[in-house]
This record gives structure tokens, sequence and C-alpha cells, in this order.
């Protein structure tokens, strides 16, 4: 029988787990590199039966965060896993003083775009050819807090 699902802060042994989701998810995955130059305070990970199946990793500076990679293993896509760690996140960032919060989406993930909108993000723009392997646009949304608008930027 499956537990509740545990969110907590990501950790350098968790690297092989997210390598691993990150290149069964992403067509162009970021390498090892790219996590390790990251601070771990800003990156969450979510935990079933105390096996790692997602991870968020945020940016924030003075009001403003950006989600810079968000993944959820492929085989428990849909089971309401990514709105729990998005919704974990999106507390924390407020609690932490976040007014905007950014992200860059693939056009063709209209799933992702669906959840991002379900959660106050509006799509702000295109970020032409953002992404290879292959090329695609980027659809940059953003969620404004405190009564913020897009004036506001």
């Amino acid at each position: 029988m499956q537990t509740d699902p545990q969110i907590r802060p990501m950790r350098e042994s968790d690297f092989s787990e997210v390598l691993r989701i990150e290149r069964e998810v992403f067509a162009d995955p970021w390498p090892l590199e790219a996590f390790n130059i990251l601070p771990q305070e800003r990156s969450w990970v979510l935990c079933l039966d105390g096996i790692l199946r997602g991870y968020i990793m945020f940016h924030l500076i003075l009001d403003e965060a950006i989600i810079l990679n968000f993944a959820i293993d492929a085989d428990f896509w849909r089971q309401g896993l990514g709105e729990l760690l998005l919704q974990h996140s999106l507390k924390t960032l407020l609690a932490e003083g976040a007014s905007k919060i950014f992200l860059e989406v693939r056009e063709s993930n209209l799933a992702a775009q669906k959840l991002y909108e379900k959660h106050g993000f509006i799509n702000l723009g295109v970020r032409r050819d953002y992404y290879k392997n292959p090329s695609e646009d980027a659809i940059v949304m953003v969620r404004y807090e405190h009564g913020h608008t897009h004036a506001g930027l």
C-alpha cells in the first residue's frame, strides 16, 4: 500500500534519481553539472514510499522567482503529484516574499500549461527557439502576487 507523498529539500544524494527522471522526461536533459551548481535550498523532491518520483527547482532573487526545472517520473504522471509539488513550492516562495514567479514551458506541453494556468500563471509571451532537441518555442508564464499586474514589471 502506497503512503502519502513526502516533500523535502533536495540533497546531493538525490542526484542519481533526479538525473534518471530528467533523462526520461526531457528530450534535452540537464547534465549533472547543472544540478551541482544550483543551491539545493531552493529545490525540493517528492517521494512515494521513500522513492524519489519528482523534483522542482527555483531561483529566488529579492521578490522574483523562476522555476528552473520541474519534472515528475513519467510512470506517475496524471496522479496529482506535479500539482502537489507545485502547490508546496508556491506556498513556500510566497512565504519568503516572492511577488512574481516566472517559468518557461514548451509550446507543445499543453498539460503543463494547463496546470500552471490552474495555479494563477498567465501567458506573458514567447521565447523563439528556446528549446533544442527538438527546436521549439517556449511560452513564458508569470504568476503575480499581492495585486501585482503586468504593468508592475
